[in-house]
């Protein structure tokens, strides 16, 4: 089964920051998952939310905000332990990603942008990265954005989003060719799970963070967790 740090380690760093992923990096995982969108000025940057209230010092959304406003943000407010921590652009985060040889699990998210848009700066920020396509995998909630995925990635590996499993979300798997499909493990049954399986597609739940889930949910192929390090055996 495979571990997926959530946003770095988003149970013990500010999520999404570069000492959330480096600390992913340190404990060994393989993949690490993040949420990328756009800034005012067309920058994908690493952020959950589409406002910077919560997670930063700042307040309004981060499309109406240019990266240079963005960077003036600490992003590790909450953490008085942790040094001051700048948002990430999608190119640093490749980046790392590339010189520490980890995959990404990259979750697109949009509010008010055209969705075509969007991966069209998607496929901009990857153009001459040498991290290999096997090491990423595209997913997102909206259905615009994963058709649209598809098309600028033939090749990629696209996972459909979804909180419940619907029967547009399967309609849509097999429309896109997706490798899997990524579930709240709260609204997920093995029989669920097997279903997808049997069609040739993975499955992976978030956010997983009490060991004892998987005693319902054995077949996963795997977790997202804040907490990777408790599903390590010991």
């Amino acid at each position: 089964m495979n571990i997926v740090g959530h946003r770095g380690i988003a149970g013990h760093y500010p999520e999404n920051t570069r000492v959330s992923i480096e600390a992913a990096i340190e404990l060994g995982l393989n993949w690490i998952e993040v949420d990328i969108q756009p800034s005012k000025d067309d920058v994908l940057v690493v952020c959950h939310d589409h406002t910077v209230d919560r997670c930063s010092n700042g307040k309004g959304r981060v499309d109406t905000l240019t990266l240079s406003e963005l960077r003036q943000l600490n992003f590790a407010h909450r953490y008085p332990e942790c040094s001051p921590q700048t948002i990430l652009t999608l190119s640093e985060l490749l980046d790392i990603a590339n010189r520490h040889r980890i995959k990404l699990n990259l979750e697109v998210k949009i509010d008010h942008h055209d969705p075509e848009h969007v991966v069209d700066l998607l496929a901009y920020a990857l153009k001459g990265i040498e991290l290999p396509k096997e090491a990423i995998l595209f997913s997102s909630f909206n259905h615009d954005v994963i058709r649209q995925l598809r098309k600028q990635f033939p090749t990629h590996a696209i996972a459909v989003l979804s909180e419940r499993l619907k029967r547009k979300d399967r309609l849509l798997l097999e429309e896109v060719q997706a490798v899997g499909c990524n579930l709240n493990h709260l609204w997920t049954s093995k029989r669920q799970i097997s279903s997808l399986q049997k069609l040739g597609y993975k499955v992976w739940c978030y956010t997983v963070n009490n060991p004892n889930r998987l005693k319902r949910l054995s077949n996963l192929d795997g977790i997202f967790s804040d907490y990777p390090e408790r599903f390590f055996n010991p």
